[in-house]
């Protein structure tokens, strides 16, 4: 039995199977929702030219994934970000937000760094948090509590994709704003 009292799994495996499947398949729509809004490709920025090499991606991926749990877990004890019903997702997880722009560096010229970036690794864990919405979507929680509990952590967690989806993308303040209307 774990000695961990958090209410929630805190898993830091990447999904596979159904799950896998799920999870691809939601990232694939969210980025034809935001290409389509926008009303341009997005796919050139998107190229893995220097994968990480294998232990330094699992252990980038555990960490971003650790920082998830800690977050969250933090906003539920304190309930700081919360503003009426809505959490503020950007303020919910600084620390792993950061931790993506770092995975996404730009040249001085604002394209993408190649020889710095772990693109690959920001994909992983988009991933794996889109897994982890379609848990949270079919989990059927028996107490109000934790009815409430789940729906925060999918609005949080449905809100971090796009944020995330949108570092991807490169998009512009104008384009997310854009999305965000439709």
């Amino acid at each position: 039995m774990s000695n961990d009292t958090r209410p929630f799994p805190t898993t830091t495996q990447a999904p596979e199977g159904e799950l896998a499947l799920a999870a691809r398949t939601l990232i694939t729509e969210r980025m034809r929702g935001i290409r389509k809004a926008v009303g341009r490709r997005l796919s050139p920025g998107d190229i893995v030219l220097r994968p990480a090499a294998p232990d330094v991606r699992k252990h980038l991926f555990e960490e971003a994934c650790e920082l998830y749990w800690n977050e969250l877990s933090w906003e539920e004890i304190t309930d700081e970000e919360l503003v009426g019903d809505d959490e503020l997702t950007e303020m919910v997880f600084p620390g792993l937000l950061a931790l993506i722009d770092a995975f996404l560096p730009r040249s001085r010229n604002g394209e993408p760094d190649r020889d710095r970036e772990h693109r690959d690794v920001a994909h992983d864990f988009l991933t794996w948090l889109a897994a982890r919405l379609v848990e949270l979507r079919t989990s059927t929680p028996e107490s109000e509590a934790d009815r409430d509990r789940i729906r925060r952590q999918k609005a949080v967690t449905d809100e971090l994709i796009d944020l995330i989806a949108f570092r991807l993308c490169s998009l512009t303040n104008e384009e997310i704003a854009t999305y965000q209307s439709r």
